[in-house]
C-alpha cells in the first residue's frame, strides 16, 4: 500500500516545488517592483494634500496612472517582439525608477500627471514580462498553484510597500527614494536569469456585443470593479490624513484592505462555484455597500474602522475574478482569450474615472465620500446583477468552470488578458520541457 501510494505523491509534490524554486528570481523581482509601486501610491496622495492640490486635482493626478498602465498593456507585447523581453524590462525599470524621483523636484500637478502617466506605463510593462516569464516557467499541472504563490508575493509586496509609510517622514524624499531603489533593484534577477524568456503572440479582439449579449454581468462589474478599487486604492491615503489618522494608522488601514482581498478570495470564489456565480457578487456587492455605509457613520480612530478597510478591501476586490469567472462560464470554449482582453479594458478605463470621480464625491461630503462613492458603485453593480437574475436564468452548475484566483489590484487586473493571449498563442510543440532543471 505504502510502495503504490508514494509515487503519485512524490512528482506532483516535486514538479510544484520545481516550478516554484526554479522561478525564485521572478519572484523577487515581482516582490521589489511592488513594494515600490505599494509605498508610492499613498505617498503621492499624501504629498498631493502636503502641498495644497485640491481634491478634484488629486483625483486626476492619480488617474493618469491607469491611462498609463492601459497604454504599457498595449504596447509591451509589441515592444518584446521587436527587441526581446531582457532589453524592454531593463528600460522600463530605469523609467519608472527616473520617473518615481521627478515627484521630488517638481511640485507642479501638470508634472506630477505626466510622472504618473509614465510609472503607470512603467510598471505595466514591467509586471507583464514578469508574469509572461512566469507563465513560461511552469505546465498546466503546476499553473494554479504558481499563480496562487504569485498572488501573495504580489499583494504582500503591495500590503508591504504601503506598511514603509511607517517608517519615514511622508513629507520627505526618503519614501520616494526607496521606491525608486526597489525598482531599480528589480531588474538584477530578471537580467542576470538564464531562464529562456517569454513568447508574446499578439492576439485578435473579439466584439464587445458578443460578451455583453453573453454575460453582461461580467462587463458591468468589471467595470463598477476596476471604478471602485482604483478610488480605494488611490485616495484612501487621503481620506485617512482628513480623517485625522496618523501616518502610522492611514498605512495599517490600506494594507488591510490589501490583505482582505487575499483572504476573502479563496472562500468566495468556492462558494461561488456551488451557489451561482451571479447570486454571489449579488451578495458580495451589496455587503460591500452595506460596510461602505458603516465606514461613513463610524468613528476612524475605532478598531472598527481598520475592520471595514479589510472587508471593503477584501469584496470589492474579489469582484473582478467572480466576473470574469460568470463570463467563461457563458461564452463558447476557445473565447477565453478575446473575452479576457475586453473585461480587462472595462476594468481599465473603470479604474481611470474611479479617482476623479472619488475625489468629486469627497469635495462634496467629505474625507467620508470617497466610502460614499464606492458604495454607490458597488449598489449599482447590485441592481444591475439583480435585475439579470429575476429576467434571466443562471449557468447549470455542472456547466460552470472552476473559480481562478487573480490579483484584485486595478492595475494588476489589466495584465490578465496580456497573460491570456500569451498563453493561447505558445503552441504546445514549442513549449520546453519544464521536468528537467535548467541548464
Amino acid at each position: 500500500m505504502m510502495s503504490s501510494s508514494a509515487p503519485s505523491r512524490i512528482p506532483t509534490f516535486g514538479t510544484t516545488s520545481h516550478a516554484v524554486l526554479s522561478s525564485w528570481g521572478l519572484f523577487v523581482a515581482i516582490l521589489l517592483v511592488m513594494i515600490g509601486s505599494g509605498v508610492l501610491n499613498p505617498l503621492i496622495g499624501l504629498n498631493a494634500e502636503l502641498r495644497g492640490f485640491s481634491t478634484t486635482t488629486t483625483g486626476i493626478v492619480l488617474s493618469f496612472y491607469y491611462v498609463g498602465f492601459l497604454v504599457g498593456a498595449w504596447l509591451t507585447p509589441r515592444m518584446v517582439v521587436n527587441v526581446g523581453h531582457i532589453r524592454v524590462y531593463a528600460a522600463l525599470a530605469s523609467l519608472a525608477s527616473t520617473s518615481t524621483l521627478v515627484y521630488i523636484v517638481n511640485s507642479s500637478a501638470t508634472v506630477w500627471a505626466g510622472a504618473r502617466l509614465i510609472t503607470g506605463f512603467a510598471m505595466s510593462g514591467l509586471v507583464i514580462v514578469a508574469e509572461s516569464w512566469l507563465n513560461d516557467a511552469t505546465t498546466n499541472r503546476t499553473r494554479g498553484r504558481l499563480l496562487a504563490a504569485y498572488m501573495v508575493v504580489l499583494m504582500g509586496g503591495l500590503a508591504l510597500g504601503q506598511l514603509l509609510l511607517i517608517f519615514a517622514d511622508p513629507s520627505g524624499i526618503g519614501l520616494f527614494i526607496a521606491a525608486s531603489v526597489a525598482i531599480s533593484l528589480a531588474v538584477i534577477p530578471i537580467t542576470l536569469s538564464t531562464a529562456p524568456g517569454p513568447r508574446f503572440v499578439l492576439s485578435s479582439n473579439l466584439p464587445i456585443s458578443q460578451v455583453w449579449q453573453c454575460a453582461p454581468v461580467g462587463l458591468a462589474a468589471a467595470l463598477g470593479q476596476g471604478t471602485g478599487v482604483a478610488a480605494l486604492l488611490s485616495l484612501a491615503a487621503l481620506y485617512g490624513v482628513r480623517t485625522g489618522m496618523s501616518v502610522d494608522r492611514t498605512a495599517l488601514f490600506l494594507a488591510l484592505a490589501v490583505l482582505g482581498s487575499v483572504v476573502l478570495q479563496g472562500p468566495i470564489g468556492v462558494l461561488s462555484d456551488y451557489a451561482g456565480r451571479r447570486r454571489v457578487m449579488l451578495s458580495v456587492a451589496l455587503l460591500c455597500a452595506a460596510v461602505c455605509a458603516l465606514v461613513v457613520l463610524i468613528e476612524p480612530m475605532g478598531w472598527a474602522a481598520l475592520l471595514s478597510s479589510f472587508v471593503v478591501g477584501g469584496l470589492a476586490m474579489t469582484m473582478y475574478p467572480l466576473a470574469l469567472s460568470h463570463i467563461n462560464d457563458r461564452v463558447p470554449p476557445g473565447s477565453a482569450v478575446g473575452v479576457s482582453g475586453l473585461v480587462s479594458l472595462a476594468t481599465g478605463v473603470g479604474a481611470i474615472l474611479g479617482p476623479v470621480g472619488g475625489a468629486a464625491v469627497m469635495d462634496t461630503f467629505g474625507a467620508g465620500g470617497l466610502f460614499v462613492f464606492v458604495g454607490i458603485v458597488y449598489s449599482a453593480i447590485a441592481a444591475f446583477t439583480l435585475l439579470r437574475v429575476l429576467t434571466h436564468e443562471g449557468v447549470p452548475v455542472k456547466q460552470r468552470r472552476a473559480f481562478t484566483m487573480i490579483p484584485g489590484r486595478a492595475g494588476t487586473i489589466i495584465l490578465y488578458a496580456a497573460r491570456r493571449a500569451r498563453r493561447a498563442g505558445v503552441q504546445p510543440a514549442e513549449q520546453p520541457s519544464h521536468s528537467d532543471p535548467p541548464t
